[in-house]
This record gives structure tokens, sequence and C-alpha cells, in this order.
């Protein structure tokens, strides 16, 4: 399991390589790399540009998922929509490729949002 805390993108993506490696470490294909990377990228950027506030990042593999659960570090409630809009709207996509990486398996419970990531290959 990795965790973090960020406040803002560029130590987000150094964050997230970490993140990266330990997939890697783990045996996870490329591709499912790319997947999770993409999926916590999605999500820490988010939470700092939506709520403007810290994020916490929580990941790993979980039997057949990469599990990532991405919550504030602050009093503030979290308040990403959970309605996932279509790929023409105006925003939000972000969460769509989401949904769309993880065929549905995400979760908001108020303080975050966890998201399951199937892994497609196996690992090696």
């Amino acid at each position: 399991m990795m965790t973090f805390k960020v406040d803002n993108l560029k130590d987000m993506h150094s964050s997230l390589q970490n993140f990266v490696d330990y997939l890697r470490a783990c045996g996870v294909d490329e591709d499912d790399v790319f997947y999770g990377r993409l999926v916590g990228c999605e999500l820490v950027a988010n939470v700092i540009r939506h709520c403007g506030v810290m994020a916490r990042f929580c990941g790993g593999v979980e039997g057949d998922d990469i599990v990532i659960t991405v919550s504030s570090d602050s009093a503030k409630s979290f308040k990403l929509c959970p309605d996932l809009p279509d790929a023409m709207s105006e925003s939000g996509r972000g969460l769509y490729i989401v949904n769309v990486v993880c065929g549905g398996d995400i979760a908001f419970d108020g303080d975050g949002i966890t998201a399951k990531i199937k892994l497609r290959n196996e690992k090696s």
C-alpha cells in the first residue's frame, strides 16, 4: 500500500511516480500501471483544483484490483460531484474517464472517492 499527501500539482506528479514504481514492483503490467496513474492523477487533481485543499492518496494492489482512495485532508467536506457527466460535458470529464477505466467501480462516501481498476493483464 502506498500513501501520500499533496497540495499542488507539481508534487502530485512526483508522488504519483512513486506509486507507479510501487505498482511495477508489485509486478503489475505496464498497461495497468498506466491506468493506475491516470486514475490517481485525475482524482488527486480534482481535490486540489476543485476543493482547494490537501489531497490524501492511498493506493495499492488488492487481489485482482488496483484500489485507489483519494480524500480531502481538511475539515472542508469533499465536494466532488458524484454525478458522472458524459464525454461531451464542459467539465467533469476527468470523472467520466475514471468511471470508464474502472468499469463503473467507483464509490463516493462523502469524505472521498474509492476507485477499483480491474487488472486487465496478468501480473508478471
